[in-house]
């Protein structure tokens, strides 16, 4: 006690608490295997159950699981699985589909299990490690969670897509685009 009292420090100001709230980030957390990842929840749109059926598309990279209608909305569906490379999931009932959008797409991503919504200080975020190749891009940073001893890989959503990627979803938007603008000047 005799410590505390002792103590020059003063109670947070309104200001102090304000600024470590606004420094808050919130994270949708997912896991691959035994492994937990996480992406800025400003680009998540929502998450769902992974669909049973998903349109292939003849002649794509074997990440892109395919095609599905999201409520009128034709979308790219990519296994998360396959585009690190891990062997398929054995329980696909817990599978969930994240949909996420960056600058000029939206996207599903197929994941083993959606476990929650984050919330961490800047300051838990470190830098990436040293990786190389793919890995490099694709990882923005570790949330170290030293209380829970837990390290989330911190995902870049812009770099979930390669350049040949982004530009194939591009192509397939413009097709879609095409063809929905060709069925509404039939009606």
């Amino acid at each position: 006690m005799s410590r505390l009292e002792q103590s020059d420090e003063t109670p947070a100001s309104a200001e102090t608490v304000e600024r470590s709230a606004a420094q808050a980030l919130q994270f949708l957390v997912f896991q691959l295997g035994g492994d937990e990842f996480a992406l800025p929840i400003d680009v998540v749109d929502e998450v769902a159950q992974a669909p049973t059926r998903i349109t292939r598309l003849p002649k794509t990279p074997a990440f892109l699981e395919g095609v599905i209608n999201l409520r009128g909305e034709v979308l790219p569906v990519v296994d998360q699985r396959r585009r690190f490379d891990m062997p398929a999931a054995t329980d696909l009932g817990a599978r969930r589909l994240i949909v996420v959008r960056t600058e000029r797409h939206r996207a599903g991503l197929i994941v083993d299990a959606v476990s929650e919504v984050l919330h961490s200080a800047a300051d838990a975020i470190e830098s990436a490690p040293d990786l190389t190749g793919e890995a490099n891009r694709l990882v923005q940073g570790v949330i170290n969670l030293e209380a829970t001893g837990r390290m989330l890989l911190l995902l870049d959503p812009v770099e979930l897509l390669t350049r040949t990627e982004r530009k194939l979803l591009d192509a397939f938007q413009a097709r879609a685009a095409a063809t929905n603008e060709a069925g509404q000047a039939k009606t």
